[in-house]
């Protein structure tokens, strides 16, 4: 065989395997430096669990409750605001995670998640601590991060869009449930004017005067959860009932969209622990004791489930309800560098129904109680 010919044929698989090479090493390794590891899920449908069993009886019944794997839901929540990006009991991590370096002048943290929460507050019927209740009961030994959704805010999706007087009246009261001793904390929120607002307004609530909230757009991106755009997400969620519809199908583990739904989030629980401990308790040593981290809904609403266990009751998917404003988690390092995790609340309850809803709700009441 004459060498030409010997080229010829041999090129074709050469350049096959080459392509086959290049296109294995493509995928996206969205990973970061720790490997967290997956927890044992409790069942929500099979849990002895009364968590949220108080009220079921209280909202109407519409087209998505009846029928909450209908695309077609007589009440479409509002696009998310992390689109430009709002966008229980027992701990859902397990085992332990070294923490990456927070700073060349601040030693690192090797936490492991609790066994047991060890601060004396009472959950209430729907999941949900009070925020008071936690800064209250935990030792000055321990550290905490409230990682929080902002408070009621003016319609409209862009970054400019400011606390009503309701929203901050509602940051104002956190910052009073946070009241006591002489210790300032440490603010952060993400680059939007009503996640700045709320954690100004928190500061103002607990007397602080001389107080600064730093950006941390990246650590509290409010899309930490999705592997695609909030854009993308919510052109997915066209359709399907809505956005909130899509994140607490996907937070629950609901079989909604089985085929697609995956392929817009990352796993729950890995990214739930990779989130407490990498932005949160690696952050800890820099920050002080105690840190007020303001995000948005579609960081919050998966960030509660997670922290529940599923326990909480914000399943839009099933009962119409979403994170409440100022509703998320408090991430508590006990004494023996111990990880414990609690949903928590700012206001009354922790979630919240759509504005349709609610004054359906409002009326059903008012006819109730003339």
């Amino acid at each position: 065989m004459n060498m030409k010919k010997l080229v010829a044929r041999a090129l074709p698989m050469v350049c096959a395997a080459w392509i086959t090479v290049v296109i294995a090493g493509c995928g996206d390794d969205s990973s970061k430096s720790s490997s967290p590891t997956t927890p044992e899920v409790t069942d929500p449908a099979s849990s002895t669990s009364d968590v949220g069993s108080s009220d079921e009886t209280a909202a109407p019944v519409d087209n998505c409750n009846a029928d909450p794997s209908s695309p077609n839901c007589s009440e479409l929540p509002p696009p998310s605001s992390a689109s430009v990006p709002d966008n229980g009991e027992g701990n859902p991590g397990d085992g332990g995670s070294t923490v990456t370096d927070p700073g060349s002048d601040v030693p690192p943290i090797t936490a492991t998640f609790a066994a047991a929460k060890t601060l004396s507050v009472e959950v209430d019927t729907n999941g949900f601590y009070d925020v008071g209740d936690i800064y209250k009961a935990a030792p000055e030994t321990y550290r905490i991060a409230f990682v929080l959704r902002h408070a009621a805010r003016e319609s409209g999706l862009g970054q400019e869009s400011a606390l009503t007087e309701a929203g901050v009246a509602q940051a104002l009261n956190v910052g009073a449930k946070l009241a006591g001793g002489d210790e300032s904390f440490y603010y952060a929120s993400t680059d939007f004017v009503r996640t700045r607002e709320t954690c100004n307004n928190i500061a103002k609530g607990r007397g602080e005067t001389n107080y600064e909230t730093e950006t941390q757009a990246e650590l509290l991106n409010g899309s930490y959860f999705l592997t695609v755009s909030s854009d993308s997400l919510d052109s997915y969620a066209k359709g399907k009932g809505g956005s909130w519809k899509v994140v607490s199908a996907y937070a629950y583990g609901e079989q909604f969209q089985v085929a697609t739904l995956s392929l817009h989030f990352y796993d729950l629980f890995e990214r739930g622990n990779q989130f407490v401990m990498e932005n949160i308790v690696a952050n800890m040593p820099k920050w002080k004791r105690v840190s007020v981290l303001v995000s948005h809904d579609v960081l919050l609403e998966p960030l509660v489930v997670y922290a529940s266990n599923r326990q909480a009751t914000v399943n839009f998917y099933r009962n119409g309800r979403w994170v409440n404003y100022l509703s998320g988690i408090a991430v508590v390092l006990n004494a023996e560098n111990q990880v414990e995790l609690y949903p928590v609340r700012g206001n009354d309850v922790g979630f919240m129904y759509t504005e349709q809803k609610q004054a359906k709700l409002d009326s059903l009441a008012a006819l109730q109680n003339p």
